[in-house]
């Protein structure tokens, strides 16, 4: 019993060994390592998806996108191509489409950059850049130049706000260009 006692501890004094000879080497050398932090990366990156959202079992909203970044840090994913299908009580009345777009997974506020376009079920199209969503209002809205096309109406401004299904549109500065058909 004793033998068994004096071979586990000799056992443990070599492992002790072992561990402190690479210490004793490689820590007694007078050069600094420095040590790069890896910058924090985001924590999902997800492919080609779409997101549902409904309300009392109807459609709100249908999300796709190429791609997103989700960073859990800022609670904000970064789209591209992103593709957001309004519904109002279940029934389609718009599409939103940017060239990439940044959404507050808090407020789900969208902030979408490059061109954006809002085409509705009317036929109704509105062109501008930098378009933003407001979740809580449900507006979108924008500081730039707007074109909105509808009934063969063009109208023209630099800045706009309305609702997802552009039935209430407010254009700043603007100019109305209006086609007769016969």
């Amino acid at each position: 019993m004793e033998n068994k006692k004096a071979e586990l501890m000799a056992k443990k004094i070599i492992i002790a060994i072992c561990l402190l000879i690479p210490i004793f080497f490689f820590g007694c050398k007078s050069e600094k390592k420095v040590i790069e932090e890896t910058p924090p990366m985001a924590d999902q990156t997800i492919e080609k998806f779409t997101i549902t959202e409904t309300e009392e079992g109807k459609l709100k909203m249908v999300l796709e996108a190429e791609s997103a970044v989700i960073n859990e840090n800022t609670k904000m994913a970064f789209l591209r191509l992103p593709r957001v299908k309004f519904y109002h009580e279940g029934k389609y009345s718009s599409t939103l489409i940017t060239e990439s777009a940044d959404i507050n997974l808090e407020t789900y506020d969208i902030s979408g950059h490059g061109k954006c376009t809002v085409d509705t079920a009317n036929n109704e199209h509105l062109q501008t850049t930098d378009l933003k969503y407001d979740a809580a209002k449900k507006i979108v809205y924008s500081n730039n130049d707007v074109t909105l096309t509808r009934e063969g109406d063009t109208v023209y401004g630099k800045g706009f706000q309305a609702d997802t299904k552009l039935d209430k549109v407010i254009i700043k500065k603007q100019k109305i260009i209006i086609n007769k058909t016969h």
